[in-house]
């Protein structure tokens, strides 16, 4: 039976899903979120073109005042429109989105919702194109590494910093690794040449990516 380590805890759904297609399972949170307490002048500004590039920053980010969204990820602008934000623009990883603000939107100043660990690409590339761009760390992202003393025919990774964790302390680790977009996809390529990415930025595509990859 084929193997499957998911780097994140999933939902019986998604569990279901592998379990159904006959591959088995193991599974951890290779990361924790920890909230940031921010001043409350942050809450009281008015942010007209928010950059949203996580489902964990979308989450928090509702006490803010803000205009329009740029978000990464169908479940990412689904999350803010169900809060009532106003999403401009969407992209399936950051480095289009940064290209869809260049294209369209460069005459605004943005500002960048999420991690203190994030991967700085969309943030290199539109100060290199002189666009007004602010950060604010809403979460930091801490690395829960564990050792596994086993081989997997398949990984699923869900974020940069979790490939980071996995292989922190298994650096001989040799699966196919399954990424929910091309930023994870381009951490995990330091690690191996086995990497495969999901259709959609969502963690049933990465599923569906397995099953293809797995199933006899």
């Amino acid at each position: 039976m084929p193997s499957v380590l998911s780097t994140k805890i999933l939902t019986p759904p998604q569990k279901n899903l592998l379990i159904n297609a006959g591959l088995s399972l193991t599974e951890y949170n290779a990361i924790q979120i920890e909230v940031l307490e921010l001043p409350q002048e942050r809450y009281k500004e008015h942010y007209p073109h928010a950059i949203i590039t996580s489902q964990k920053a979308a989450e928090l980010i509702k006490r803010f005042s803000i205009g329009k969204c740029y978000c990464v990820g169908d479940k990412t602008a689904l999350s803010l429109k169900d809060d009532g934000f106003l999403v401009e623009a969407k992209a399936n990883n950051a480095k289009d989105l940064a290209e869809t603000i260049l294209q369209n939107y460069r005459n605004h100043s943005f500002t960048f919702f999420g991690s203190q660990q994030r991967i700085p690409e969309l943030s290199e590339m539109l100060r290199e194109s002189d666009i007004d761009l602010k950060e604010v760390f809403v979460y930091k992202t801490h690395l829960i590494p564990k050792q596994f003393n086993r081989s997997f025919d398949a990984v699923l990774c869900f974020s940069p910093s979790g490939v980071d964790s996995l292989f922190k302390l298994n650096a001989s680790l040799d699966s196919n690794l399954i990424c929910i977009g091309n930023t994870t996809a381009t951490q995990a390529k330091k690690y191996s040449k086995r990497v495969y990415v999901s259709s959609k930025t969502s963690v049933e595509s990465l599923i569906v990516k397995a099953v293809q990859l797995l199933r006899p």
